[in-house]
C-alpha cells in the first residue's frame, strides 16, 4: 500500500483567510459574525496597511545614494500593488461574507453547512474584486 503524500494547497493565503473568517463567523450568532467581519475588515483594510507603510517609510529613510529616491518610490509602488491592494480587497471580502452570514443567521436562524459557507466565501471574494 502506498502512502498518500502531502500536497500543499494551491491558493492565496488571503483567500484562505477569507474562507477561515467565514468559517469562524458561522460558528457565532449574528452579532458575533458582525464583530468578526468588523474586526477582520479593520485589520486588513486599515491597521496592517498603515503598519506596513510605516515600516517601509522607516526603511526608505535609511536608504542613501544617488538612486535612493527612485528605489524608495519603486518599493512603495511594489508594496502597494502586490501587498496592500490585495490585503484591502480581502478585508472587503471578509466584511461581505461575515455580514452575509450574520443576515442569514438573523433571518433564517439555521446553521450553515460547509458548502454554504464556501459558496458565500467565493461570492464575497468575487464581489470584493468587483468593488475594489
Amino acid at each position: 500500500m502506498s502512502r498518500r503524500r502531502y500536497r500543499r494547497r494551491r491558493g492565496s493565503s488571503l483567500g484562505s483567510l477569507v474562507d477561515d473568517s467565514a468559517y469562524i463567523a458561522s460558528r457565532f450568532g449574528p452579532g458575533g459574525a458582525m464583530v468578526t467581519g468588523a474586526v477582520g475588515f479593520t485589520l486588513l483594510y486599515a491597521v496592517l496597511p498603515v503598519a506596513l507603510l510605516k515600516w517601509t517609510a522607516a526603511h526608505n529613510a535609511k536608504m542613501v545614494g544617488s538612486m535612493a529616491t527612485e528605489l524608495s518610490s519603486l518599493v512603495d509602488q511594489m508594496i502597494w500593488i502586490r501587498v496592500i491592494g490585495p490585503m484591502q480587497g480581502a478585508g472587503v471580502a471578509v466584511l461581505l461574507v461575515c455580514t452575509t452570514i450574520a443576515i442569514w443567521k438573523l433571518l433564517c436562524e439555521l446553521d450553515l453547512a460547509g458548502e454554504d459557507i464556501s459558496l458565500m466565501s467565493t461570492l464575497a471574494k468575487l464581489l470584493a474584486r468587483f468593488f475594489h
